[in-house]
């Protein structure tokens, strides 16, 4: 059956095909994929050692957060198809990856689909014993000896196969994930020769085939099946049909969210004042700004343009009755921002939601008589979201602006 093999030293199975975690790539082709996590910290740049624990440079461990979630997705839509997932259980549990703020632990088995439910921890290099039936004892008798443990389990769901020496751990385990089954087992020896890697590959491929109650398998440990003309065909058709399934959720995702934004987005036009706030947070931080609320009046938004400290006030039919109650009102609104910040703020006139229609003549008129008052309209601020515009703050800025100091230092 079509294998991958993730991130191993060699090719020991011309048959098989070569991926690595570093390199997202479609499991659409394969029935049995092979995930050796111990390379992880071969196939990306290794900083420093933190608590005795290797750490990623913060660039690769920004790519080790995304590809995770990738597999994650990968090996779930992989087991959905019926595929068996084989993970050589590594000697290292954590490892260290770079965020903004800190250095946060990450456990080496995560995109393994219910891996906290596995529970595993390192263990000293150990012999492997099977105590389970078939037709995990005959592999083991087999090939335990290809193998080395170096982690221990215990699974909440998953079943044991195989144990370190003399029964001290749980160091293999098997679970069904209907249609499909995850296969955890110790990794192959360093000192394993590239027949003897080749023939515990192909002795996996012969388990999987078992494990599926595939009728062809014979007697012997690492026959495979032979694949018929028509198999083959159907499994290419199946490969195809599985692309063009994803495509179209893709397709449907990108569309479903589209919508969603659109409906959500839209209060920045007919939204109440709630979710026009909601709304343009959403946009100011999707263009960049750092973006803060809930200090003075709940009418108001703080974000920060060019070094500026701005308050976006949103103006309702009191506010926009006369220049004098429009100026009182940015300031006051403005004012627990500035002592809330220590620093002068730059009041933005703010004019959105459902009551947008009936302050735009009213608008009009006050921008005319306050060219020092910046001013924004929900329209404006979704169509800069449509076009990501992260310029659009310059087209509402004017020259001499007021500002509004803090009455505390």
């Amino acid at each position: 059956m079509p294998i991958a093999l993730i991130d191993f030293p060699y090719m020991p199975v011309q048959a098989a095909s070569a991926l690595s975690f570093a390199e997202p790539a479609s499991l659409d082709d394969f029935d049995l994929v092979i995930w050796r996590p111990a390379a992880i910290a071969e196939v990306y740049s290794t900083d420093i050692v933190f608590e005795g624990k290797p750490v990623l440079e913060v660039r690769d461990s920004q790519r080790m957060f995304s590809h995770t979630r990738y597999w994650r997705a990968e090996f779930e839509e992989f087991l959905g198809r019926g595929g068996t997932l084989v993970m050589l259980a590594p000697g290292f549990t954590t490892m260290g990856l770079h965020t903004v703020q800190d250095i946060v632990p990450f456990d080496v088995i995560e995109a393994l689909p219910g891996y906290r439910d596995l529970r595993h921890e390192a263990c000293e290099a150990s012999t492997v014993q099977c105590e389970a039936g078939e037709p995990f004892r005959q592999f083991f008798d087999a090939f335990g000896t290809q193998l080395v443990a170096r982690a221990t389990f215990a699974p909440s769901d998953a079943q044991a196969i195989a144990s370190v020496g003399e029964g001290k751990g749980i160091c293999a385990v098997y679970e069904y994930r209907h249609p499909g089954r995850i296969l955890v087992i110790p990794e192959i020896r360093e000192t394993a020769s590239p027949a003897d890697i080749a023939a515990v590959v192909g002795a996996l491929d012969d388990l999987s085939a078992r494990l599926r109650l595939d009728a062809r398998v014979s007697g012997a440990v690492g026959a495979r099946p032979v694949v018929t003309e028509r198999e083959q065909a159907l499994r290419q058709q199946l490969a195809e049909t599985s692309r063009q399934r994803r495509t179209l959720q893709a397709q449907e995702a990108a569309l479903l969210k589209e919508i969603a934004d659109i409906a959500f987005f839209g209060q920045l036009e007919q939204g109440d004042r709630i979710g026009v706030l909601n709304a343009a947070l959403q946009v100011l931080h999707a263009l960049g700004a750092y973006v803060q609320y809930g200090v003075g009046s709940p009418d108001t938004l703080m974000f920060e343009h060019m070094g500026h400290a701005c308050v976006l006030v949103l103006l309702g039919d009191a506010e926009a009755t006369s220049e004098g109650h429009l100026r009182r009102a940015l300031h006051e609104k403005s004012l627990p921002w500035a002592n809330e910040l220590n620093r002068e703020v730059i009041p933005v006139a703010f004019i959105a939601g459902a009551t947008a229609g009936s302050l735009t003549q009213k608008a009009a008129a006050l921008r005319s008589a306050c060219p020092a008052i910046p001013w924004l309209t929900g329209t404006a601020l979704q169509e800069a979201y449509q076009d990501r515009n992260f310029d659009f703050l310059d087209a509402v800025w004017t020259p001499g602006v007021t500002a509004v100091a803090p009455t505390r230092r």
